[in-house]
C-alpha cells in the first residue's frame, strides 16, 4: 500500500462555531456506498472468486437495484492477491439489507458453500461511506468510458479529528475542488466520507483515466490551476489532511464501472 504523510502549513486560529459549523448534509438522492475489499491465497483463487462475482454476486446485486458494480484488481500500491469491489446503495436499507436477501438466493447457496480448503477467498473487509453532496451518485466518466487501457485511481484522505475531515468535504463541496478537478480532467467516479471502517477519520474518492499518461498530465494540470492555488491558499481548509493512501487500479472485463 502507497502510503505517505505529509505536514501541512499551521492552521489559523478559528473560533469553535466556525469549525463546528461546516458538517453538511448530503441531498436527498445521495447514495450510500460500500467499498469491499477480498483477499484471496493466490492466484487460482482468484480466479475462482472471480468467476463467482461475475456470475453471481454482480447480476444478483443489479436485480435488487444496486448498480452499476465496479469490480477491479490491484495496478500500482496494493498486492495483486486482492480483489475490490463498489457497490452502491440508494438507501442505508438497502446496504442493511441487500446482502441477507443475496444468501439466501439458491444460486448465491450453491456457489458459495464451498468447503474449507478451497474458500473463494481468505479474508473480506467492507467499509460504509456516504456519497458527497455534490456529487451524490457514482459517475462513469465519459471521456474513458469503454476504453481498453483505463484506470482507475482510488485515494484516502485521512485526518487527525472528524472537525478537520468535515473540512475537507467542505472543501470538495462547497469550496469547489470537485469542479476544479472536473475542469482539468481528473474524471471522477465517486466521493464519499466514511461513515464505519478501518483508517477513519477518512474521506475516499475515485477517479478515472484513459491510461497513466492522461493521469500523470492531468494532475500536473491541476496543481498549475489558478483555482487550485487559490483554493488550496484558504487558511481554513489547512491541515485538513494528515495522510494520503494512492492507489492504482484496473477494472476487470466485468466491472460496470
Amino acid at each position: 500500500m502507497n502510503r505517505r504523510t505529509f505536514v501541512t502549513a499551521a492552521a489559523a486560529a478559528a473560533t469553535p462555531a466556525a469549525l463546528f459549523g461546516t458538517h453538511h448534509e448530503p441531498s436527498g438522492d445521495a447514495h450510500y456506498l460500500e467499498w469491499i475489499t477480498f483477499e484471496v491465497l493466490n492466484n487460482a483463487r482468484r480466479g475462482a472468486l472471480e468467476t463467482f462475482l461475475k456470475d453471481v454476486v454482480v447480476p444478483g446485486l443489479n436485480s435488487k437495484g444496486c448498480s452499476p458494480i465496479g469490480v477491479f484488481r490491484p495496478k500500482h500500491g496494493e498486492r495483486g492477491t486482492k480483489v475490490f469491489m463498489l457497490v452502491p446503495h440508494k438507501t442505508i436499507e438497502s446496504f442493511l439489507t441487500t446482502w441477507d436477501k443475496l444468501v439466501k438466493t439458491a444460486d448465491y447457496k450453491k456457489a458459495s458453500n464451498t468447503e474449507m480448503e478451497t474458500p473463494l477467498y481468505d479474508r473480506m473487509e467492507s467499509s460504509l461511506m456516504r456519497a458527497f453532496s455534490h456529487m451524490p451518485q457514482i459517475e462513469i466518466p465519459s471521456a474513458i468510458a469503454g476504453g481498453k487501457g483505463r484506470i482507475f485511481e482510488f485515494r484516502v484522505y485521512e485526518a487527525h479529528n472528524r472537525v478537520k475531515s468535515d473540512l475537507k468535504v467542505e472543501m470538495f463541496n462547497e469550496g469547489g475542488e470537485i469542479e476544479i478537478f472536473r475542469n482539468v480532467g481528473l474524471h471522477p467516479v465517486f466521493f464519499g466520507k466514511t461513515l464505519a471502517g478501518p483508517l477513519m477519520p477518512n474521506l475516499i474518492y475515485m477517479l478515472g483515466f484513459k491510461d497513466m499518461a492522461e493521469r500523470d498530465a492531468n494532475w500536473k494540470r491541476f496543481s498549475a490551476d489558478p483555482a487550485w492555488q487559490k483554493l488550496r491558499a484558504n487558511k481554513r481548509y489547512a491541515g485538513t489532511v494528515s495522510a494520503i493512501t494512492d492507489n492504482i487500479f484496473v477494472p476487470t472485463n466485468y466491472s460496470q464501472i
